[in-house]
């Protein structure tokens, strides 16, 4: 049977269409352009546009941008900018995993109309619970449906969705200080960060890390381990494509005990180093191939009318085969990789909860527990990054002029979401070709030539549901939302 649903909740909005088959695809939104509107742009401008991209991962965006362009002109970086930008990355990283989960996918698990049962002390909420007692009670308790929680539990949860949203105040004041301002950080530039540092910008810093780190390590995971317990069914929900892959944190891996992500490939159950960059097919999507001259190689030009296209999300591959990106996969990796984990500990609550190895947990459930044991790894890179910054020593190499540059370079680097590639190549200081894949575009990517699909149109397809049930309509965002989904991010 024939349905669609429309998810609001997802960045940019998301069309599921459910075909006779039973297949449900994901035909998103015709792209904005980022790439074409780059072209003829000084790559200082494509820092400061890419952010636009996504909200959660638009740091990750700027930070791919200018790490591409450094590459491009073989630009020195100084350690305390290093150090300084894997700082804000992770800091936007806990960020997004934080208003996620409270904000993103706890709706789909407690009912807004709960709130009319608060029974707890916040203040907030009683507060809330008594205006919204004023107004007709149909307005905001049309999304009601049974839950298992206590009421001990929904009170909990609300109170910690409370405080969770102080604890983002918080975390986007840490992101202002370092980035310049927020939402768009403005501080990054060629060669590190362009930042007054001093010891009283460190104590600010560890200050705010203080005041959230507990809340972030403890609370928010013992939050998602309720709801799987709660929703035994997430365990089984939503299983992706068998094969992972996590592109690291840009930095030289040797060292992995130094990486905030080790890079790697999951293929059959065998951990691969990284070893190549991403394609692209449009078989499924609404684009052609289009030459775009001897110095930018080839670009893709929107075909709307395509026949046999059914996505505006191109299918990014890795030597031939879709992958799975994201918290989830970069726990198996890192765990595979023998690399330091913060909270080693993690991956064995993980498989006692789901009952098999983490290798085989991409489902709702371990996505879940993945984003949000994270926040863990985050903040213990943050507090050692903090111990780790001179306030002496330089945030930008000197005596650089990379606005000049002439070459190629490529940036790979981790996301809220997954994987990020930037590639450009500049003539002159002027952008002539500019790619993006992004986390989003590898797991909705449409099927290829093989007919393979990506990781969510799989999970989505395999859970056999009918998107014209109001039940399975929940059922079916719940899958989305382990994701992290963003239209946005999948087309750019």
């Amino acid at each position: 049977m024939a349905a669609s649903l429309r998810l609001t909740r997802v960045e940019g909005g998301l069309l599921l269409e459910q075909g006779p088959d039973g297949q449900i695809r994901l035909p998103a939104s015709a792209p904005r352009g980022f790439e074409r509107r780059l072209i003829g742009r000084g790559p200082l401008e494509a820092v400061f546009l890419c952010q636009q991209i996504t909200a959660d991962g638009g740091i990750a965006h700027a930070l791919a941008s200018v790490t591409a362009w450094e590459q491009a002109g073989a630009v020195p970086v100084a350690e305390n900018g290093r150090q300084l930008r894997e700082l804000l990355l992770a800091v936007s990283l806990a960020h997004a995993h934080l208003r996620h989960f409270y904000l993103g996918a706890l709706p789909d698990y407690l009912p807004w109309g709960t709130l009319a049962d608060y029974e707890g002390s916040s203040e907030v909420l009683l507060e809330l619970r008594a205006s919204l007692a004023e107004r007709p009670r149909r307005d905001w308790t049309r999304q009601s449906f049974e839950h298992p929680f206590t009421a001990e539990e929904r009170d909990r949860l609300w109170e910690h969705r409370a405080h969770a949203i102080r604890q983002l105040g918080v975390l986007q004041r840490m992101l202002a200080v370092l980035g310049g301002k927020y939402p768009v950080a403005m501080s990054l530039v060629p060669g590190g960060i362009n930042l007054d540092l001093n010891e009283q910008v460190l104590l600010k810093l560890r200050a705010y890390l203080g005041e959230v780190r507990r809340f972030l390590e403890e609370q928010v995971l013992d939050d998602g381990l309720l709801l799987v317990r709660r929703y035994p069914g997430l365990k089984s929900l939503g299983r992706g494509v068998p094969d992972f892959l996590c592109t690291g944190s840009g930095e030289d891996e040797a060292a992995l005990e130094g990486a905030l992500f080790p890079s790697g490939v999951v293929r059959a159950d065998r951990l691969e180093p990284f070893a190549a960059v991403a394609t692209e097919s449009i078989r499924s999507a609404f684009y052609r191939i289009r030459a775009q001259g001897s110095s930018g190689g080839t670009a893709t030009q929107p075909q709307p009318d395509k026949q046999d296209a059914y996505s505006w999300i191109k299918a990014p591959r890795y030597q031939g085969k879709p992958m799975e990106t994201g918290p989830f996969a970069r726990l198996v990796i890192t765990y595979l990789s023998g690399a330091r984990m913060s909270r080693p500990e993690l991956v064995d609550e993980l498989e006692r909860q789901l009952g098999t190895s983490v290798r085989r947990s991409n489902t709702v459930a371990g996505r879940l527990l993945a984003r949000v044991g994270e926040l863990g790894t985050l903040m213990e890179r943050a507090e050692t990054l903090l111990d780790q910054i001179d306030p002496v020593q330089p945030t930008v190499s000197a005596d650089i002029d990379p606005f000049h540059v002439s070459g190629e370079g490529l940036s790979l680097l981790e996301s809220p979401a997954g994987s990020l590639q930037h590639r450009v190549i500049l003539e002159r200081g002027r952008i002539v070709h500019y790619d993006i894949v992004s986390p989003c575009t590898w797991n909705g990517a449409p099927r290829d030539e093989q007919n393979l699909a990506g990781s969510l149109e799989t999970a989505l397809s395999q859970a056999g549901l009918d998107l014209g049930d109001a039940g399975q309509q929940r059922v079916a965002s719940r899958i989305v939302q382990s994701f992290a989904f963003s239209a946005t991010d999948a087309v750019q």
